[in-house]
């Protein structure tokens, strides 16, 4: 056996080893840190560029929409949330254009109660002008543009505003924007 006995280290030299450690050990997390950042930063950034807020629907693209030329039903699903509660949307609208070419997302809820208004028939037509949408609950008369076309119900049925993104038509669930009262 060798009875070496272990090297002396100065006071200076172990100061020196243990700092450079430190700054070592530091420098390393540091770099990891910063790394981890870096990839949440943009994993975040990525799955927010993917994902639409819950209450946006999709309708369908903008090409096929913008040439509509007679009313659509269109079936939408969304998500409300609210705090930490989602409830699923599901429902539709009617979609056509106005006058002037732009794309018009009418409410399927009557003005008068809320009841769902259901496309008139052939016959209801006959009898009553410019009759596309009819309430069945209390027999309110709706128009091609969701305008009122009776005396029965003294406002049209609400609308949604368009938003078109990526070639594609969206709308906000939550924020139907309601006609103003007609007046005689």
């Amino acid at each position: 056996m060798n009875n070496r006995m272990p090297r002396k280290l100065s006071r200076r030299a172990f100061l020196g080893s243990t700092g450079k450690l430190a700054l070592g050990v530091a420098a390393a997390l540091s770099g990891t840190t910063g790394l981890f950042y870096y990839g949440a930063k943009t994993h975040k950034n990525e799955a927010e560029a993917e994902q639409r807020p819950g209450n946006i629907a999709l309708l369908g693209s903008y090409e096929e929409l913008s040439a509509l030329t007679a009313m659509k039903m269109i079936h939408y699903e969304a998500e409300h949330v609210d705090a930490w509660y989602k409830k699923p949307l599901r429902g539709f609208v009617y979609v056509t254009t106005d006058a002037a070419g732009q794309i018009l997302i009418i409410s399927s809820a009557c003005s008068h109660l809320g009841c769902t208004v259901e496309p008139a028939t052939d016959a209801q037509r006959k009898k009553t002008k410019d009759l596309v949408l009819i309430c069945p609950c209390h027999g309110a008369e709706f128009g091609k543009y969701g305008d009122t076309v009776s005396a029965f119900v003294n406002r049209g049925l609400d609308t949604y505003e368009p938003i078109i993104a990526g070639g594609g038509v969206y709308f906000d669930v939550m924020q139907p924007i309601q006609r103003n009262l007609t007046m005689e």
